[in-house]
């Protein structure tokens, strides 16, 4: 095609009577600013090729400015004369019939998303001018095979059709119309952002012990993806880093990453299990939401559990928060519809809103002993819950915290009634449903939230060892009952000294005897025990 240049008299004509700086010829728009010229604008009809004047109106055409040829998806080929010097933000967007693109030899800036869903590029030469190309200039061109370097440029490289800095430290990107396995080469230190974004055919990868980062949606939308391994050098992995791989079946996480960050394995729907290693000390918003995840064993050095991290992980049976954890972020578990039972580790102070919201198959949970604030919603609609402990530290239940827990019978409350209690609280649990408490709690009436308040029996304590060890006790029990034992090595309500579980008892209807099986010789100075009947 043939761009229709307009006469410098009718540009004059559309300046002077309020036509601005840009004038139209067809299907090009010009800005002309002093003695430059931008190509602003391209008619969505344009068709079959076109080139782009190096002149326009006397003045050289030195720059295309972002979204110019926004979806003139029936251009074919396109010629960019030596005049120009940029190309700007998402300039040939949705070009989706172009295949070919001559990039002239002045060209030093790609602006982000430059080519952005021009899916049938299938090669392009980088010039030798070119200094800076943003991030994400190729995303979305799936028949693109080959990024090629001129030889005497000075900021990048090509090897195989896959662009690398000069010295082959950085892969910058990847094209994502190759396909089947890949090896990076040992120069590289880092894969950049969206390196690998949307190569739906790539099947697998190896990375080399050289590479130290991985960036943000270095391998997102690789649908393909079955494995890869990623190796101990690896100190630093970016957010959506392997979003909606859909394929990828296992991950090793290396012991030298220290933070999951946001939506890093979001929607990998085939990824059975993950292992987070102890140098882990948080795990970011979505960082495994919609995962397929059976298992997940999270390292002792995770302070943060964020919000939605494993929401809608459906495969999920069962997760044991260790005591490092000090959060856990909103709905972090929600529809986590299999997950069954789960243990709160004795460093989590706060469980937020919907934490544990409709987990269906949820029927035991152990709450932390640090726990002060149990959020609105966090255990909404868990429907197979049929019994829950809440310990003496919690002074804050939320809105509908246990709300549609439609089997729950039995609410243990370990010391006084909150200090704060939302609305609904316990509203449609079990129409059985008890609450139980301590014959010293307070603040306790003979309902709480509507339910019958039922105050536990003193255990008597018939004898116990003082000096001698193992240490044992010996207290009457009931008929059919269970009595579980505790020991702490301090009495402070909510300092450094936590009650622990220790053993249990079977009551027989007489005194039965319960001996400390932790050592012959319990190693502290000083230990506190106390009995709870667990009905």
């Amino acid at each position: 095609m043939k761009p229709l240049l307009i006469s410098t008299f009718a540009a004059a004509v559309m300046l002077l009577f309020g036509g601005g700086n840009e004038v139209n010829a067809d299907p090009l728009t010009y800005e002309v600013a002093g003695d430059t010229v931008t190509i602003k604008d391209c008619k969505e009809t344009a068709s079959g090729t076109l080139a782009i004047p190096p002149i326009y109106d006397g003045k050289p055409v030195t720059s295309i400015g972002s979204w110019a040829f926004w979806k003139c998806s029936s251009l074919t080929s396109v010629t960019i004369p030596d005049s120009v010097t940029s190309i700007g933000n998402f300039t040939f967007h949705s070009c989706s019939d172009l295949t070919s693109v001559a990039i002239g030899n002045s060209v030093t800036n790609f602006g982000e998303g430059a080519f952005f869903h021009c899916g049938s590029l299938t090669s392009v030469r980088i010039p030798d001018s070119a200094t800076s190309i943003k991030v994400g200039t190729f995303i979305g061109c799936s028949s693109l095979t080959s990024i090629e370097s001129g030889k005497s440029n000075m900021e990048y490289s090509s090897e195989d059709g896959v662009l690398f800095s000069k010295n082959k430290t950085e892969l910058i990107q990847f094209p994502a119309g190759k396909s089947g396995h890949y090896t990076i080469p040992d120069s590289v230190t880092s894969i950049g952002d969206t390196a690998f974004y949307d190569c739906s055919s790539l099947t697998s990868v190896a990375i080399p012990d050289s590479v130290t980062t991985i960036g943000g949606g270095a391998f997102e939308g690789c649908s393909s993806l079955t494995s890869v391994t990623i190796p101990n050098s690896v100190t630093s992995i970016g957010r959506t880093a392997f979003y909606a791989c859909s394929r990828l079946a296992s991950m090793t996480i290396p012991n030298s990453v220290t933070s999951i960050e946001d939506w890093t394995f979001f929607h990998c729907s085939n990824l059975k299990s993950v292992t987070i290693p102890d140098n882990v000390t948080s795990i970011g918003d979505y960082a495994f939401a919609g995962c397929g995840l059976r298992n997940v064993t999270i390292g002792n050095s995770v302070t943060s559990i964020d919000s939605y991290a494993f929401y809608s992980c459906h495969s999920l049976t069962s997760v044991t928060i260790p005591d490092s954890v000090t959060s856990i972020g909103e709905a972090a578990f929600t529809f986590c519809s299999s997950l069954a039972s789960v243990t709160i580790g004795n460093g989590v102070t706060s469980i937020s809103k919907g934490a544990f919201g409709r987990c269906r198959s949820l029927t035991s949970v152990t709450i932390g002993n640090s726990v002060t604030s149990i959020g609105e919603k966090a255990f909404d609609r868990c429907r197979s819950l049929t019994s829950v402990t809440i310990p003496d530290s919690v002074i804050s239940i939320y809105n509908s915290a246990f709300e549609g827990c439609t089997s729950l019978k039995r609410i243990t409350f370990g010391g006084d009634a909150p200090f704060f209690l939302g609305a609904n609280v316990f509203r449609n649990v079990s129409g059985n449903a008890r609450v139980f408490i301590n014959p010293d709690a307070i603040a306790f009436g003979e309902t709480f939230e509507g339910l019958p308040v039922i105050i536990q029996e003193k255990i008597e304590i018939n004898t116990f060892s003082k000096s001698a060890a193992p240490f044992s006790l010996n207290f009457e029990s009931k008929s059919g009952s269970t009595y579980m034992i505790e020991a702490t090595q301090g009495l402070r309500q909510r300092g450094k000294w936590r009650w622990r579980w220790i053993g249990k008892v079977q009551g027989t209807g007489s005194s039965v005897k319960f001996t400390d099986p932790r050592l012959p010789i319990v190693p502290f100075e000083r230990n506190y025990f106390r009995v709870k009947l667990v009905e």
